[in-house]
């Protein structure tokens, strides 16, 4: 990866850190389509992490959630990885900028206003329609 490091994609609560085979490159890609910095909130998550609500400490995920990277929902062949990121979203101009970029290029996108982050994660490549939706 060149944008983003293993640190700052890795569980906050284990370390933890196992991308799906080509997402930190597609991930590269739409951070070079986009062409402004991305702030990652959220990348790999452990199952405790993603199951522990927020106000315990934890992420207060889905249950089916594409961070999850120890036992994810939808392994793949007994894979386990994580297919999914949250970008911090400073303003609705960059919001509107980054959203439309990552659409056309396949992402399905989630946004959280009240937190103030996009979700985008890459379901359909595992046969997930692309979606988007707000939280």
């Amino acid at each position: 990866m060149i944008y983003f490091t293993q640190i700052e994609l890795a569980c906050k609560h284990c370390g933890a850190f196992n991308l799906h085979s080509g997402f930190g490159e597609e991930l590269d890609a739409l951070r070079e389509a986009f062409g402004h910095p991305m702030v990652a909130r959220s990348g790999c998550r452990c199952k405790e992490h993603n199951d522990r609500p927020a106000a315990e400490g934890g992420a207060g995920g889905h249950p089916l959630s594409l961070h999850i990277c120890d036992r994810p929902a939808h392994a793949d062949k007994g894979q386990q990885w994580t297919l999914g990121i949250d970008i911090a979203i400073p303003d609705g101009a960059y919001r509107g900028r980054l959203f439309t970029i990552a659409w056309s290029r396949g992402w399905s996108i989630g946004w959280n206003a009240k937190l103030r982050f996009l979700h985008l994660d890459r379901r359909d490549w595992i046969g997930m329609p692309q979606t988007s939706f707000d939280y």
